[in-house]
């Protein structure tokens, strides 16, 4: 099938294609301004290092050996973090504020990240109950820390250095951004029907006729 014949096509069902684009664009734009969009939360921890005292003349050379141990605990923290013991733990504090959380849902939802000195708690969520499981997991960390984590003290202390105050929808540009990946899609999926439709129906119409010929039709008798 050639370019020419393929714009043939698509210009004879230009209003079906348009029609699907712009109710797909609409739609998307609808849906996730008024529809039921997951609220997220997050929160980022820091490990502070602790120095020992009378360290100045070494403290380079500390500071350099406590950071490259530093590495290994914030990735212990991580998966500790996405374990199901802490998570399980989660999951019985917000209970005691009369949030109802599957503990299943819960480790398949939340994303734990490690930063370069800390780790990055994020999780979206059906409704504003997120918030209260982001603080939950936060303040565990936080103050448990000797607890979960036993060792954890003679390196420094974990700290939480930003949180999220309210559960917020998605920023805009990411509505943003959604609604024009489903629009293209919904455009490419649309152009690839009306291609299918007019080979199965297998029509013939006048101005395919030169394309199909190669040769050059003077005129039409109708």
């Amino acid at each position: 099938m050639s370019t020419e014949r393929v714009g043939r096509i698509l210009g004879r069902w230009w209003w079906f294609i348009t029609a699907v684009t712009i109710a797909t664009l609409v739609g998307s734009l609808l849906w996730q301004t008024f529809g039921p969009v997951n609220y997220e939360a997050e929160a980022e921890l820091l490990l502070v290092l602790e120095l020992p005292p009378d360290s100045e003349d070494r403290q380079f050379g500390i500071e350099n050996s406590r950071a490259q141990a530093s590495t290994v605990v914030i990735d212990d923290l991580v998966r500790l973090a996405r374990g199901r013991s802490f998570l399980r733990e989660v999951v019985e504090a917000v209970a005691e504020d009369g949030v109802a959380v599957d503990l299943e849902v819960l480790a398949s939802t939340i994303d734990v990240f490690p930063l370069a000195r800390g780790l990055r708690l994020e999780l979206s969520w059906e409704d504003r109950s997120v918030q209260t499981i982001i603080d939950s997991a936060a303040k565990l960390l936080v103050e448990d820390q000797t607890r979960l984590y036993p060792s954890l003290s003679e390196l420094g202390t974990l700290r939480l250095i930003d949180k999220t105050d309210e559960a917020a929808r998605p920023r805009l540009v990411f509505v943003i951004l959604n609604a024009a990946l489903a629009t293209l899609a919904a455009f490419l999926a649309a152009v690839f029907v009306v291609l299918m439709v007019d080979w199965r129906l297998n029509r013939l119409f006048a101005e395919d006729v030169p394309d199909l010929l190669d040769t050059p039709v003077i005129g039409t008798v109708r």
